[in-house]
């Protein structure tokens, strides 16, 4: 289980890099600013690719590992049956196509450059990949394509979309933007205000999905101090409320800052003025310097953004609460698959599956 969890972060962690470099590509790097920031940007996103794909295979022979037993002599005849006659083998099989797609469309950019259409693509690829995995966790226990898929959907993107910005900015636009210098000001105080807005929006969407998965899978309120599923929600919620609270620190203090450097008019929201009355915003330094603080709190953001992933990755290996009076506590999803099969209760083999088939 321990391995599975991981996997599931790593899967997921590689998703959201994929998703939010092209998020720092389209919607955050200006586009008058492109050369050499876009070129990183793009690198980046060839190794997330390359990742994630690893990462996909890694994810199946785990599944079929776990379906058989653990037994890796088994793995290529099971691969194929695996992929014919389980839910999940449906689901995942359409990864292969995705990541093609990606793969091409990402071939086509770091040759010729500069091609928007080829980065949609890519968006179009990373967001069917997303659905694989939305269509492979709990909101799919009660049907395919239904609306709690659908909304996990747009939850999984729109975190992506945070979280993964954090990651583009981190590792390929903040040591750019550093190694500029002083003159860096404007461009960087465009790039943030993007971000900061990229990422209220997400966090809205975040919010409003979250809450309406939250409450289907726990079931009641209860749930958050009586199970362990809800716990470990708690906890993610914590970090999640931490990464907001940079999130507001960033936005209504760093930003109007780098505006101000930069000789831009600065907007002034209620909120920002009630934060900047707790807050010291007056303090000595450049353009530079201001923007080696943002960095830092970006990057703190990121790292925040790993540790929501990893509990994330815990809840989508747990059974949530909603679930406990359908199913047995304490067992775990292949074992409920294999009693179904096996009317002694044996293990579920592959070598079985057809038999068990052509009976239905």
């Amino acid at each position: 289980m321990p391995i599975n969890i991981a996997l599931t972060a790593f899967d997921v962690c590689m998703l959201f890099a994929v998703i939010g470099l092209l998020a720092c590509w389209l919607a955050v790097l200006p586009r008058a600013e492109g050369g050499t920031m876009e070129s990183g940007l793009l690198h980046f996103l060839g190794v997330a690719v390359a990742l994630l794909t690893l990462s996909s295979a890694g994810i199946l022979i785990s599944r079929v590992l776990e379906l058989d037993g653990g037994s890796w002599s088994q793995v290529p005849a099971a691969l194929p049956l695996a992929l014919k006659v389980t839910h999940y083998g449906h689901v995942w099989v359409w990864r292969i196509p995705a990541l093609l797609l990606l793969w091409l469309a990402w071939g086509w950019s770091f040759r010729h450059r500069h091609h928007t259409w080829a980065a949609w693509l890519m968006v179009v690829a990373a967001a069917g990949i997303a659905l694989t995995r939305s269509e492979t966790g709990h909101p799919a226990d009660h049907g395919d394509f239904t609306f709690a898929v659908w909304a996990d959907w747009v939850h999984l993107l729109s975190a992506a979309i945070w979280v993964g910005s954090l990651f583009g900015m981190s590792l390929a636009i903040f040591p750019k933007l550093l190694r500029a210098g002083e003159s860096a000001g404007e461009h960087s105080a465009e790039i943030f205000q993007r971000l900061s807005t990229l990422s209220g929006v997400a966090l809205a969407v975040i919010l409003a999905s979250g809450i309406y998965t939250a409450i289907g899978q726990l079931g009641s309120f209860s749930a958050l101090w009586t199970s362990s599923y809800g716990m470990t929600l708690d906890v993610k919620l914590f970090i999640v409320l931490l990464m907001i609270m940079f999130g507001a620190h960033n936005r209504y203090i760093k930003l109007p800052r780098l505006l101000r450097l930069a000789g831009k008019p600065v907007p002034r929201p209620l909120f920002g003025k009630l934060l900047r009355g707790f807050v010291c915003t007056d303090r000595a330094g450049g353009a530079l310097t201001e923007v080696r603080s943002c960095a830092r709190a970006v990057l703190i953001e990121s790292l925040l953004g790993v540790a929501v992933i990893a509990a994330a990755s815990v809840l989508l290996h747990g059974m949530p609460p909603a679930e406990m009076p359908k199913n047995m506590p304490g067992m775990s999803m292949p074992m409920q698959m294999s009693r179904a099969a096996s009317p002694a209760g044996a293990p579920l083999s592959f070598a079985s599956l057809p038999a068990k088939l052509s009976e239905c």
